[in-house]
């Protein structure tokens, strides 16, 4: 019986032991990555999960997955914490996720994640074994005394596993001029204003939005240069506005621009539909969203568009009046005949006072030079407060004075003879901050802007039969 109780005892004892080893040998902190799909699509999304597996506490840590240039790379959601047992080893788990984006097709080999931490190697009482200064030991390694206790710690750099990816190209029927593989793809347009009727030099504003699901929105295609403005019209591209989204585990990129368009003569415009074309990824087809045509309205700029921009009724509108303005004859009679009196009354002044005034003194001449630096220093101080409207009005104004003959037609009649290409943009960029509404910087204008070109000469100038914008 002694031999038998002494023989289990030494199993027990070896098999504690054995279990002992292999937790010794367990590794305490290793990184694990999970990549799908390992085949994506140029420029399309490949999730990565990676997960960090600790057994021994960590200080100071951080995870990063390195980016090539070859790749880009948007980390989406937060960190996920949880604890797994592996055999007799409990690990506390870090997962975190990533969006790769292969900007070429054929095998790449990205490098893994990268743990850079400090561990806890030993800690204790103060003593003889523990790094106790008064105990005449030496020192070794990093230590931190907290109290009655020391604790010693040591760097880690822990690499994951190298991701490998085999990047599919565009597929052979795939649109050339952009390339859109999503989960997802929304198109939508707003007009403003939503009649989709304005008059001739008035804006209309045509706002799109592209949305897609598992692409960065800087990789979205410019809609402005996919709309087919018919002849008569002129479109004007604002700035897009750039938006990246997490929802749950996915990046959802938004790009919005708006584009006005400006009327040179009355009509109705149609705007054919348009058509995005997109690679679902899901399903491995091509998909297509679209905006339907539009027609749009263009009223002449006459009394009636002036009469209601100055906020007054015009004739015949309905607006109270003494002389009953509800008959348009009975007020263009009452009109000649006052436009007739006043040639009348003229010509009677001028054939009685006109000797007299003319012995009179001169009325005094405007100084052209005073006008003209009163104008130019009200512009750089409009551009330095950045207030386009300001700014456009007190340069027409130099204009007008550096210019007497011809007049400039506006800031795009200026930027015709400007002869240089930079100023004759950033003209451009103030008259559609003026129209088009947003934000202006005119600090690159009054930079540039220092002094008007030379007048432009008579032959080279065509008169306009539209009135400048807000001049």
């Amino acid at each position: 019986m002694r031999a038998i109780a002494t023989r289990l005892l030494m199993v027990c004892v070896a098999g504690l032991w054995a279990a002992d080893a292999m937790a010794t040998a367990a590794p305490k902190v290793f990184i694990e990555t999970e990549v799908d799909p390992h085949d994506p699509y140029v420029q399309a999304a490949a999730r990565v999960t990676v997960r960090v597996y600790s057994a021994r506490a960590l200080y100071r840590s951080d995870l990063d997955l390195p980016a090539p240039a070859e790749v880009r790379i948007h980390q989406v959601g937060g960190d996920d914490h949880g604890m797994v047992r592996r055999g007799s080893q409990a690990y506390d788990v870090l997962t975190r996720r990533y969006l790769v984006f292969a900007q070429r097709s054929g095998t790449l080999s990205l490098p893994g994640a990268v743990l850079s931490a400090q561990i806890l190697t030993s800690s204790g009482r103060n003593g003889r074994f523990n790094n106790d200064p008064s105990s005449g030991a030496p020192i070794t390694g990093p230590a931190y005394a907290y109290n009655a206790l020391s604790v010693a710690v040591e760097p880690l750099l822990l690499r994951g596993d190298a991701i490998v990816l085999d990047v599919r190209p565009r597929p052979a029927g795939a649109v050339a001029s952009y390339w859109l593989p999503a989960r997802q793809v929304t198109l939508t347009s707003e007009w403003h204003p939503e009649s989709q009727q304005a008059h001739v030099g008035d804006a209309l504003t045509l706002s799109v939005a592209v949305q897609a699901e598992g692409l960065p929105a800087e990789q979205l295609p410019d809609v402005s240069t996919l709309i087919t403005v018919p002849q008569g019209l002129k479109a004007y591209p604002d700035e897009p506005k750039l938006d990246n989204a997490n929802r749950g585990d996915m990046l959802v990129g938004r790009r919005e621009q708006n584009i006005a368009l400006i009327a040179d003569q009355p009509g109705r415009f149609t705007l054919p539909s348009l058509q995005l074309r997109w690679w679902d990824t899901a399903r491995n087809v091509a998909q297509e969203v679209t905006v339907p045509a539009r027609t749009v309205v263009v009223l002449p700029a006459g009394a009636a568009a002036a009469a209601s921009r100055a906020g007054s009724p015009a004739p015949g509108s309905g607006g109270s009046s003494l002389f009953g303005l509800e008959n348009p004859w009975r007020w263009a009679s009452f009109a000649l005949a006052l436009a007739w009196l006043a040639t009348l009354g003229s010509w009677y002044a001028s054939r009685r006072f006109g000797p007299a005034l003319r012995r009179g003194s001169p009325e005094p001449a405007r100084d052209p030079r005073r006008s003209r630096s009163r104008a130019r220093a009200r512009f750089f101080d409009a551009c330095r407060a950045n207030d386009a409207r300001a700014a456009r009005r007190h340069l027409l104004a130099w204009a007008d004075a550096e210019w007497p003959a011809p007049p400039p037609a506006g800031l795009n009649g200026m930027a015709r003879v400007a002869g240089d290409c930079e100023v004759g943009r950033l003209l451009r960029d103030l008259d559609r901050a003026c129209y088009g509404g947003g934000a202006w910087q005119g600090e690159a204008l009054a930079r540039t802007l220092v002094e008007l070109p030379a007048p432009p000469r008579r032959a080279n100038t065509q008169a306009s039969g539209l009135a400048p914008l807000y001049r």
